[in-house]
């Protein structure tokens, strides 16, 4: 990894990439897609070589606090590939953008959508079981905290 920089992207990439991707995630009904690609940093927006995916751990547990845990797994993954030296041997993989579900920016999240999000939470048993049922063969190198 000399002389390459490493992204932190909150989101599961390649499926969900751009802004607020935990977000969308949870909207959309997958609460199994929150969690974190680290990834190359590339020019593109969260389009760089992927080296592995941190997830929050399963639990049934409020969709914001799933968020926030997926923030701590994040780094915490990061840190502790770092300290083991474990970073240097991932090998960077290529998204596949045929797998992307959403592509969002700013704009997109505005009162309308907040609004039905809140009508709509999820039911925790329900997330806790598609968060259970989370096929760890969809992501790389896969860190659960």
């Amino acid at each position: 990894m000399k002389n390459k920089a490493i992204n932190i992207h909150m989101g599961v990439s390649p499926y969900y990439r751009g802004n607020s991707c935990n977000f969308w995630a949870m909207y959309d009904g997958n609460p199994q897609l929150v969690g974190a690609t680290i990834h190359m940093l590339s020019k593109g927006l969260d389009s760089g070589d992927m080296l592995f995916h941190a997830f929050p751990k399963l639990e049934a547990i409020d969709p914001f606090i799933l968020g926030m845990n997926a923030v701590k797994s994040a780094h915490k993954s990061l840190v502790t590939y770092i300290s083991n030296g474990l970073i240097e041997k991932f090998v960077a993989v290529k998204q596949n953008r045929e797998l992307e579900i959403r592509y969002t920016r700013n704009v997109d999240f505005n009162d309308e959508i907040a609004k039905k999000y809140l009508e709509n939470l999820p039911d925790l048993t329900n997330l806790k079981g598609k968060i259970e049922n989370r096929d760890s063969h969809q992501f790389l190198n896969p860190f659960i905290l």
